[in-house]
């Protein structure tokens, strides 16, 4: 009977022993949960504060960036604006202007390159300048029987076109190359009195 009772009391000893054990890995286990969530928390916190500051770096820069462009953009589109204005300008004052003024400063350009067309067989068209000045120009070569002056309607810009036969060289002088030439040249001239300033 001492033994049975010895034997039990052996038993719970164990029991109580592995007991005590359990609790003991089970309050481990619980503190590396704790642990645990505590570290990967704090590691968390610093992902997205490192996350946090990146952002706010890239921002601040973006916004830096963005702060000393503006003045170029402006600069650029008041640019872009004032040529804008400048080219409709001119192309509204060429197509309001007497066709016989515009006529002469073709004729004009054309006698500087008149010896060229003369020595080829050369075809110019001639575009919306009137009957007066294509008179000029076929007087111009009227001594050149390889000269042709024609008036064809498939010609979409007034002015007039050089063009040899053997295609050695091509002249144009449209309201195009006026433009060009104004813009070239007469630019600031021409944004003086019409903005008060230079472009």
């Amino acid at each position: 009977m001492e033994e049975i009772r010895g034997t039990e009391a052996l038993e719970q000893e164990i029991l109580g022993d592995a007991r005590k054990r359990a609790d003991r890995i089970i309050r481990k286990s619980d503190d590396d949960v704790n642990n645990l969530h505590a570290q990967t928390d704090q590691k968390i916190k610093e992902a997205v504060d490192a996350l946090e500051r990146e952002y706010h770096a890239k921002r601040e820069t973006a916004e830096r960036e963005m702060r000393s462009r503006l003045p170029l953009e402006r600069m650029r589109l008041e640019i872009e604006y004032r040529d804008t204005v400048l080219r409709k300008a001119l192309q509204e004052t060429l197509a309001a202007m007497d066709p016989r003024l515009f006529g002469a400063w073709c004729v004009r350009q054309l006698r500087r390159e008149a010896a060229l067309v003369r020595d080829s067989v050369a075809k110019v068209t001639v575009q919306g300048l009137g009957a007066p000045t294509v008179q000029e120009i076929r007087a111009l070569f009227a001594d050149a029987p390889s000269v042709s002056v024609e008036e064809p309607v498939s010609m979409k810009v007034r002015g007039l076109s050089v063009e040899p036969a053997d295609n050695s060289y091509h002249i144009s002088i449209t309201e195009h190359e006026l433009v060009a030439w104004l813009l070239d040249e007469k630019r600031g001239e021409l944004g003086a009195a019409l903005f008060g300033s230079t472009l």
